[in-house]
């Protein structure tokens, strides 16, 4: 029973030894192996390299010194006159006759090509010859010389030296001028050498007199008084090759990232031979820059090459100067990278049709084994004393930053690179003779035959390849492809600082600070102008330039319009000038001359004046319904048209200049539809708008559509029964005498135009704002007068401005908006128009005082697919509600400003898409924007919504929220939520943190960060 029992636990453990290794046939590979490069290359990462073998001896190229032939030279004389049989050279003795050469005297290169000779005179010329002036003539009596005494031979004016073997002493003879004739020793001529010390001498003692009276440098001065000769200079060109110039890249490069640890850039010959699956590349040109990422290359392969791709390219280094900032990546595993940069990428490493073909993949571990052996070829030495010494700390290793002292000049070699960096303090001399000798010794030839690998290909090559890189770089200069063959280089972009003891840290918070209220109220008023080929036209009749004080007097000679179709065009006939459709194009060519004069003493406009040639100019206007095609069809007839060479303005509707709308005393008028489709099917009743009425010959009637909705207490309508043919102009409360006077008329010459349909005999009846005239409300369609804003009487209507803020600049400013028609008194009815606030940069901010109340129009934020616009979230909402709060406390200060203290607050809110009936009878004509209504309607507000400036500001600037509040969402307008904490009282703050704002102050930002998070306030 002992022995069975035992058999049966033997056979239990038997089977769990069974079990527990069959669990592991049935489960499959590890993530970590499957999604690595042997995984996906599916091989086995079998025995480590002997490369990688801590056991390996390194192999390294010798460290040798390089001197400079001049020092070699020397040593070499120096060993030979030690060496050799030869001693301590003797004097010469007295009867030899020594030569001695001397060298050639240099010359300034500024210096004339020849010098003159002067010749000695003899003893039988006449000595005027020689001293061409003379003070005075002195006359001798000659006597007999019989001897003349001996005396020590001198030579005289020679050029140098001579060694002149000594005659013995002899008799004086009867005759010693012939003794003296006959000497040879004595040249007869010499070359004059002119230093110019004297002259220099004297302009320097004038330039230091001129100084005195000079408010210029010394050096300034000589330099104008400077009068060199450069003709003799010629200038050496720069040399075309890149070995020449010692740029440290080329016009194509291929830059191979490979590794694992410490990923290694090098530059590799640009062929489609050198491109492999298992590593990432970066080929880089003047015009861009291409990411190639092998099917089997690495994470880390993958992310550098990316990294190096994207700083050659944004700083256009490596001489990729019109990359502007593009990348064009390449990915072979996930077929990433158009078809047409994949073609290019291979064209320019040689593969002319289609795309090439990269090469397999090597072991998985080749990239760790590359590192270990390419890392052992780098050679670095340091320039002294006219010698190259290798820095052996460094020799075949990764270097790292601390080698490049500030005074040395570093040679570092690569194989395929080499360098000459210079620091920033290294003397010229030592970098002139770095730059020489490497081109000369160095560059020339290489050896790695030491080595497991070359980086230029085999280690049998000894010449290196002439797509190899020879450059010079400065200290803080460095090219990416440097940088990156060090170990340590910093990178500020991915270095994470630790918040130091004592160090502030930086605000964040957005702060938007309210605009000056005094200056908006302050700002005068300018007469509109607009100047067309250098002269100003004003209004279109005079301008007078207080700068030059001359006035100017504009006489209109002609005016011709053009109606514009898609294909076709015509011109417009006189009965038809100045009548417009808001569906249509229309080119007007305005003939004009200019007579300028002074002015008299009396300040008066002078009667002689100067009448100046005749010009032109041509507006194209259109129409705010008019087709793009239309519009384009109108800009490229002006140029057409234009034989005179003139100015071409462009004219939106609703933005017409003062000289444009004076070009038709009066007679403008803007029409609904198409020219010609009224005349087919005209409506019974028509309304006009008159726009403006403060300038006769600027008057504009505008038609809108007859409602009760268009009635304006501000200005003046004409409504048509085209077909009774009547009339009635019916005016506002607060509509202008001028205003009145200007429909009146309009309404008389409306039968001069058969745009109208009115007769001559029409009738013409006037009726006031509240008059219950049954026939006028009936072609309205109703009489319900709480559709429109009725106004209170007054005599003087208020003038209408409008003021634009805006952080477009950085910073929040406002701008006061002007109309083009404006004038000072009387106040013009509608200077501006529905476009002038929807055509701004949205969401814009506007603030617009109607004398009677201030209202602030609120943009909207563009949505392209519904669901609201990059901005609208995030930073860009938190800015928008810092901008809110100051333009209404700009709103508050500035109604003080310009009422007084004392005087009661009346400004209001509006959205737009949303306005209130008050707001939209400021302006001539109002239609719906369903984009804008839409997007605020989502925002939760309602059509017509008018809030208080004073409550909203209030809301907005609250200091504190109880804690539900700001742990709800969405958050409460105006509420940062980077800083909900500085939103909760002192009590909740400790109740819901748990301590102190004192002692949350003084945790660091990541342990605040982790604190909010644990309650929800982040």
């Amino acid at each position: 029973m002992p022995g069975s029992a035992r058999g049966i636990l033997a056979e239990k453990l038997n089977q769990l030894d069974v079990a527990a290794s069959d669990w592991k046939k049935r489960v499959g590979p590890k993530d970590a192996v499957e999604f690595s490069v042997a995984g996906r290359m599916g091989v086995e990462t079998g025995t480590p390299s002997p490369f990688m073998s801590p056991a390996r001896e390194k192999r390294t190229p010798k460290p040798a010194r390089f001197k400079s032939k001049k020092e070699r030279n020397n040593r070499t004389s120096s060993k030979e006159s030690d060496g050799g049989n030869s001693s301590t050279p003797e004097s010469p003795s007295k009867e030899a006759a020594v030569t001695i050469k001397l060298p050639p005297l240099a010359r300034s290169i500024s210096a004339p090509e020849s010098q003159p000779v002067i010749k000695v005179p003899s003893m039988t010329d006449h000595l005027d010859q020689f001293f061409t002036s003379t003070a005075e003539t002195i006359t001798m009596e000659s006597e007999e010389i019989e001897t003349l005494p001996d005396a020590e031979q001198h030579t005289l004016l020679v050029s140098h030296r001579r060694t002149v073997q000594v005659q013995k002493r002899r008799n004086a003879t009867r005759n010693p001028l012939k003794t003296l004739a006959a000497r040879t020793d004595i040249v007869q001529e010499y070359q004059e050498v002119r230093t110019g010390a004297a002259e220099r001498e004297m302009k320097r003692l004038n330039v230091e007199k001129l100084a005195k009276n000079s408010n210029l440098a010394v050096e300034a001065l000589a330099g104008l008084a400077s009068k060199e000769d450069f003709t003799a200079v010629s200038l050496k060109k720069p040399s075309g090759d890149p070995v020449g110039t010692l740029l440290p890249f080329r016009d194509l490069m291929l830059l191979q990232v490979k590794g694992r640890r410490h990923v290694q850039t090098r530059l590799v010959e640009p062929v489609a031979s050198k491109v492999n699956q298992g590593d990432s590349y970066v080929l880089v040109t003047p015009n861009a820059v291409y990411n190639w990422l092998g099917k089997f290359s690495n994470v880390i392969e993958r992310t550098r090459s990316a990294e190096i791709a994207l700083q050659i390219s944004q700083r256009k280094d490596l001489g990729c100067l019109k990359a502007a900032g593009n990348v064009f990546t390449i990915d072979e595993a996930k077929s990433l990278g158009s078809a047409s940069h994949k073609k290019a990428f291979w064209k320019l490493l040689g593969v002319h049709e289609g795309c090439g073909e990269a090469l397999k993949a090597g072991h998985p571990d080749e990239d760790e084994e590359y590192e270990n052996v390419i890392s052992e070829t780098n050679k670095i030495w340091m320039v002294e004393d006219d010698e190259l010494i290798p820095v052996e700390k460094y020799w075949g290793s990764v270097p790292k930053i601390e080698v490049l002292a500030p005074n040395k000049v570093l040679v570092f070699d690569f194989g395929s690179e080499v360098y000459i960096w210079n620091g920033k303090n290294a003397t010229g001399d030592v970098r002139r003779f770095a730059a020489e000798f490497v081109q000369d010794e160095l560059w020339q030839t290489v050896d790695y035959s030491d080595c497991d690998i070359s980086p230029i290909g085999d280690t049998a090559v000894k010449v290196r390849p002439e797509w190899a890189i020879l450059g010079k770089l400065s200290q803080h200069m460095e090219t990416a492809l440097f940088r990156e063959k060090f170990l340590d280089w910093p990178e500020f972009s991915r270095v994470i600082r630790v918040k130091r003891k004592g160090e502030t840290e930086v605000d964040g918070s957005i702060e938007v600070l309210p605009c000056d209220a005094n200056k908006m109220a302050a700002q005068e008023w300018t007469e509109p102008d607009f100047e067309l080929e250098g002269s100003h036209i004003g209004r279109g009749e005079h301008y007078f330039d207080h700068e030059t004080r001359r006035h100017f007097e504009i006489a209109t000679t002609a005016v011709e319009v053009w109606h514009i179709e898609e294909f076709e065009y015509h011109e417009i006939p006189d009965a038809s000038m100045g009548q417009f459709h808001e569906g249509d194009s229309y080119v007007v060519r305005w003939n004009y001359s200019i007579t300028v004069s002074g002015r008299e003493l009396s300040g008066a406009p002078s009667k002689h004046g100067t009448v100046g040639r005749d010009r032109c100019a041509y507006f194209f206007w259109q129409g705010s319904q008019s087709s793009l095609s239309e519009q384009g069809a109108a800009a490229l007839l002006t140029v057409e048209l234009d034989k005179e060479q003139g100015p071409q303005v462009r004219v939106v509707q609703g933005s017409e200049l003062a000289v444009f709308r004076g070009l038709f005393n009066g007679h403008m008028a803007i029409h609904r539809g198409h020219r010609g489709q009224q005349q087919e099917t005209s409506p019974k009743w028509r309304l006009f708008v008159t726009v403006t009425g403060a300038v006769d010959k600027e008057s504009c009637l505008l038609e809108v559509s007859p409602s009760v909705r268009q009635l304006r207490s501000r200005s003046s309508l004409i409504l048509l029964d085209t077909k009774s043919g009547k009339a009635f102009v019916w005016h506002g409360n607060q509509s202008h005498k001028h205003t009145k006077a200007a429909a009146l008329r309009a309404a008389r010459q409306m039968h001069l135009h058969p745009e109208f349909h009115l007769s001559k005999e029409a009738e013409i009846e006037e009726i006031n704002e509240g008059d219950k005239q049954i026939e006028f409300f009936r072609g309205l369609g109703g009489n319900n007068t709480n559709l429109y804003d009725s106004l209170a009487p007054s005599n003087e209507p208020c003038d209408l401005k409008m003021f634009h803020f805006s952080s477009a600049s950085g910073a929040f400013t406002v701008q006061q908006m002007l109309s083009a028609t404006r004038t000072k008194e009387p106040a013009e009815a509608f200077p501006f128009v529905q476009r002038d606030l929807y055509e701004l940069s949205q969401p814009a901010l506007v603030l617009v005082d109607a004398g009677y109340v201030l209202w602030l129009w609120q943009g909207w934020w563009p949505r392209e697919d519904g669901s609201g616009g990059d901005d609208s979230t995030g930073s860009g909402a938190i800015r928008w509600q810092a901008e809110r709060r100051a333009a209404m406390q700009t709103a508050v200060n500035y109604w003080t400003a310009t009422r007084g203290p004392d005087a009661r607050l009346s400004a209001n809110l509006v959205w737009a898409g949303l306005e209130s009936v008050e707001f939209v009878s400021l302006f001539p004509d109002w239609q719906n924007k369903d984009d804008a209504t839409e997007s605020n309607m989502q925002d939760g507000r309602k059509p017509g919504e008018t809030l208080s400036v004073e409550d909203e500001l209030a809301r907005l600037t609250q200091s504190t929220y109880p804690p539900a509040q700001l742990l709800q969402r969405p958050l409460p307008d105006g509420v940062d939520p980077t800083k909900l904490e500085e939103y909760l009282s002192s009590e909740h703050f400790e109740e819901l943190l748990g301590m102190t704002k004192e002692e949350f102050t003084e945790l660091p930002t990541w342990k605040q960060t982790s604190v909010k998070k644990q309650v929800g306030l982040f």
